[in-house]
């Protein structure tokens, strides 16, 4: 993760020291895969043949050029750090369109005179000497053909059989009358040497070429898993090539679409602040410390978060689920995110960070970067934060500022219940242990964590030492109760229980964790500019059909109503708003039904805990409105309303100014 002034010259300085015959390497074997073989990294000793008679008479043909830079042929890291600049692939964006475009008025560059399949002659035209290059690999694999590299630069290439009794060869230079393409001046063909004895293992293929005939497929989907790319490349050319080559040639075509991952950490801060420029609102913060070299420095933590995701989160609970998963591109590193949910209880991103790793310094960094982004969307409310158990985690929300807006720091029940198996390897006790994670009452709850104590009392009997010390009850209970039961949370969780928003978020993100930073930053911006203008066009169509709340809440609001029908209801104080509310017997559930619990519409509480918890009417409150003939809809939490869901999502992105802008 280097950038800085020096990173430039070293770079300039290691192309210009680069030999202008590093190609001449022989294509019947790769060059690592020899040095593998032999156990010998040690800088190779290549004696090719005398090539002075290469130098002939066409010269005056030629375009003036250095000839002073090698195009790394072999299997070495491509040199090429400035790829021409192309528009993000489709995968960047989840809601696509079809695009219809007049083809006549479309200017198609030449591309070759050789299609696969033809032979080589004299006279045949590319557009330059990759394609060339191109042609002559697919043209060996194909006839099942060695050959090696005579003499490349700039100014010419010339190759010839592996087969020293073989006279086929073939020689291309750029031609000045044709404007720079490159021509095939000298052929002796065809192959007179036999194929017998080539191995179809892709040691005529090297990562660059691969990366080359992986480009469109790489652009049209990032994601693409290595092992189909392994066997697209078998079915094109008929050769087993190695898991390792199709990885490397991935990420070079990655790297050629995107950019290097040296330079996309140069180009990050440039983008990020263009998009802070397109849109203040945004807010962006970087780490870095000073590198080995002078001059340089480098990135230890980068925090984003775009404009309208910070305003449209005064118009979401004010619920934020953070975790972090694995970056596996050239740098390793973590993606910290935020998460929050809409009306409808969709994911709603709101910030990201990368770091080096996930320690306490880094979350609690996020944290503080998080804290002032959303300082002003959330005056008069607290906030609740779920998170898995991580020490840096728990220690960094300890250290909440007291002059900020109160926070409550509660657990994922499934990491909960995840750390509870690994310590007691007991599917039956996990079970319990969810079960009381997910209780919403009292009741249930101590009926659940007595059976644990009873299984704790029952294990610590037993003569084997390993199931004597499960004290499942005795772990669980030492946890604060707030943290990970709804019974306990005072209705901050808003039901939810899990990290899943933040998780389901990973998904979308897996094939972008392994592109070069500054794209990946670009796929998360393509990826919201499309999600929000999706989620608005929808909200207005569901106004726009007299829909007053979400479908999460509708759904949740009728399954209460259907079971409110068949309760039964006594005041005890109609003024006051107090009720008492009996539920049938059930001999379907497990608890038999034929329960009582108290309702209280003044004060928004029912003794079931779930109006309290999900800010919803529970169907006991539902039955005490349809008694007293009130539209049990009016206590519907005004956070599910779509009127809210559209305004989560009516701040705009700003399309950004053009790179020749950018500070």
């Amino acid at each position: 993760m280097v950038c800085g002034s020096s990173y430039q010259q070293e770079c300039i300085q290691s192309l210009l020291g680069e030999d202008e015959d590093e190609d001449d390497v022989d294509y019947g074997r790769d060059e690592y895969e020899e040095m593998i073989g032999r156990d010998d990294f040690h800088e190779d000793t290549i004696n090719y043949e005398n090539v002075d008679n290469i130098m002939d008479d066409h010269d005056d043909d030629v375009v003036d050029d250095q000839d002073n830079i090698g195009d790394g042929i072999g299997v070495q890291p491509d040199t090429t750090t400035v790829p021409t600049y192309e528009a993000q692939g489709p995968s960047f964006h989840a809601n696509t369109w079809d695009n219809i475009v007049d083809p006549s008025n479309v200017d198609i560059p030449f591309s070759s005179s050789w299609v696969r399949g033809m032979n080589f002659s004299k006279g045949l035209i590319f557009p330059n000497k990759e394609a060339v290059k191109q042609a002559i690999i697919v043209y060996s694999m194909d006839n099942n053909k060695n050959y090696i590299t005579e003499l490349s630069n700039q100014k010419r290439l010339c190759v010839k059989c592996a087969n020293e009794s073989c006279a086929w060869k073939v020689r291309a230079f750029p031609q000045r009358k044709l404007n720079g393409l490159w021509a095939v001046t000298v052929y002796g063909g065809p192959h007179t040497c036999p194929s017998v004895g080539v191995n179809k293992d892709g040691r005529m293929m090297d990562s660059n070429f691969l990366a080359k005939e992986l480009h469109t497929y790489v652009l049209a989907d990032h994601t693409s898993k290595i092992k189909d790319l392994q066997n697209l490349m078998k079915e094109r050319f008929k050769h087993d090539i190695s898991y390792y080559k199709i990885w490397d040639a991935k990420q070079k075509a990655i790297a050629n679409i995107h950019g290097n991952w040296e330079e996309s950490y140069q180009k990050l801060q440039k983008l990020l602040l263009a998009y802070k420029d397109s849109d203040p609102g945004t807010q962006v913060s970087f780490r870095s410390i000073n590198g080995n070299i002078p001059g340089t420095i480098i990135f230890k933590y980068v925090f984003w978060a775009f404009a309208p995701s910070i305003a449209g989160f005064a118009h979401c609970r004010p619920l934020i689920s953070i975790d972090g998963t694995h970056l596996y591109g050239k740098y390793k590193g973590k993606l910290l995110i935020a998460m929050a949910t809409d009306a409808k209880n969709e994911i709603f991103p709101l910030a990201f960070a990368i770091v080096d790793d996930e320690t306490g310094a880094s979350w609690e960094w996020f944290l503080s970067c998080l804290r002032t982004a959303i300082k002003d969307v959330v005056l008069d409310s607290s906030i609740c934060i779920i998170s898995d158990r991580h020490r840096g985690i728990i220690s960094s929300i300890a250290q909440w500022p007291n002059d900020y807006v109160p926070v409550y720091h509660r657990y994922c029940i499934r990491h909960v219940a995840s750390n509870f198996n690994t310590q007691f390897n007991d599917k039956f006790l996990k079970s319990l242990a969810l079960k009381a994670g997910y209780a919403h009452q009292d009741r249930k709850l101590e009926k659940i964590l007595d059976c644990l104590k009873e299984a704790e009392l029952k294990f610590s009997k037993d003569p084997n030492p390993n199931i004597a010390k499960k004290k499942s009850y005795s772990y669980l209970i030492k946890e604060d109760l707030e943290k990970w039961t709804p019974s306990h949370d005072g209705g901050h969780r808003y039901g939810a229980m899990t990290t899943n928003m933040s998780e389901c978020f990973n998904g979308v993100l897996k094939g972008a964790r392994g592109l070069p930073i500054s794209a990946m930053v670009d796929y998360i911006w393509c990826k919201l500019v499309a999600y929000f203008n999706d989620r608005r066009t929808k909200i207005l169509g569901d106004i726009e059909h007299g829909q007053e709340f979400s479908k999460h809440a509708m759904d949740l609001y009728e399954a209460n109503y259907k079971k409110g029908t068949r309760h039964y209801v006594r005041p005890f104080n109609q003024q006051n708003g107090v009720y008492q509310v009996c539920t049938p017997h059930n001999p379907h559930r497990s608890d038999g039904g034929d329960h009582s619990h108290e309702v209280r519409l003044l004060e928004n509480t029912c003794t079931c805990g779930k109006w309290e918890i999900y800010k919803i009417p529970c169907s006991h409150v539902i039955a005490v409105c349809i008694r007293e003939h009130v539209n049990a809809m009016r206590y519907i939490d005004p956070c599910y309303t779509l009127q809210q869901r559209l305004a989560t999502y009516s701040h705009e992105f700003c399309v950004p100014k053009d790179k020749s802008l950018w500070r």
